[in-house]
């Protein structure tokens, strides 16, 4: 059994995207967030966070979810690679 491996990505990181932004693996990628070969995407609470974003990712911490939510954006789960 091996674990599945995430490229993690802290809600501080995303602070640098505009307000009502669908972030995307594509928009991670060009704003070298990323990597090329990045596949499955994890979204962490470290940090602060205050945008009102759609965030798209393999997966998130219950707490970067919820800081998502209270600032008016949405979180859309997609499917693990």
């Amino acid at each position: 059994f091996n674990p599945k491996k995430y490229f993690l990505i802290n809600l501080k990181d995303l602070e640098i995207f505009d307000n009502d932004t669908v972030v995307t693996r594509e928009l991670l990628l060009k704003k070298r967030l990323i990597k090329k070969n990045t596949s499955d995407i994890k979204i962490l609470a470290n940090g602060t966070f205050a945008k009102k974003l759609t965030v798209q990712a393999s997966k998130f911490s219950n707490k970067a979810q919820e800081l998502i939510q209270q600032a008016g954006g949405n979180v859309e789960i997609l499917k693990v690679a």
